[in-house]
């Protein structure tokens, strides 16, 4: 047994080593090479903005290559269908927040790119075991698009202005698709809270006033992957909290 575990780990590291470099590298260069237009609203041409280099190869390729690798590894820990299933969720979700954090858009088609996973999602649960529990995802869809159409329409309405684009309802509904119904509240959470820290850091430092508008695509994205990759961890947690609430 030990040594068929032994064997197991080797192949982990192995194929970790070559998923990440492909999927760092790739990413940068999807990132470059995607059509400008994925970068602008659907009534909208796009300006030299779109068209100018976006990132460069160095050394975001690296950095990215060793992430997604020790990524790969640690989902294929949990098992090699989830890993299958996690590491080209966490693709879409880097090129969501990229996209959204210089262009202010989220792209369709990784959006859908991400509910593509969420096949495996619908079956294999956080902790790697097949599960079949299609109720969750479809809670988890309902609850996350739901809470951000009612924030964004609720803006709407008070502030006269769009306060939330529709890429990040549609956004949050596919990450509750894959992470499932307990899935999604933690991913809120992180998101209120990673977001709230770092615009109150920004604002201390005279970054930002309290008018600037800020993308939410790279919160919501950075939240779902740290679910993704601790979902055990964060779902023992949140269960300790609410079995602690009065």
């Amino acid at each position: 047994m030990d040594k068929i575990l032994l064997l197991s780990r080797a192949a982990a590291i192995v194929v970790s080593i070559a998923a990440g470099f492909s999927a760092g590298c790739g990413a940068v260069f999807v990132f470059n090479k995607m059509p400008a237009k994925w970068l602008c609203d659907y009534d909208e041409l796009p300006d030299e903005r779109h068209l100018a280099p976006r990132i460069g190869k160095h050394p975001w390729a690296l950095l990215f290559s060793f992430v997604f690798a020790a990524a790969a590894f640690k989902t294929l820990l949990v098992s090699w269908a989830y890993g299958a299933a996690a590491l080209p969720a966490l693709w879409s979700l880097l090129l969501i927040g990229l996209s959204d954090k210089k262009y202010r858009i989220i792209p369709d088609q990784f959006v859908i790119l991400l509910a593509v996973t969420g096949i495996g999602f619908a079956a294999i649960g956080p902790g790697g075991a097949w599960r079949y529990a299609f109720l969750s995802p479809l809670l988890g869809l309902l609850l996350g698009g739901g809470v951000f159409f009612l924030i964004a329409l609720l803006g709407r309405v008070i502030t006269k202005k769009e306060i939330m684009g529709f890429g990040d309802v549609k956004l949050t509904a596919v990450c509750g698709l894959i992470a499932g119904l307990w899935g999604i509240v933690a991913i809120l959470i992180l998101t209120a809270l990673s977001s709230a820290a770092v615009l109150s850091l920004r604002l201390a430092r005279g970054k930002v006033k309290a008018t600037d508008e800020a993308a939410l695509g790279p919160f919501i994205a950075g939240a779902t992957a740290v679910y993704l990759l601790f979902p055990q961890e964060i779902l023992y947690l949140l269960r300790l909290y609410f079995a602690a609430t009065p």
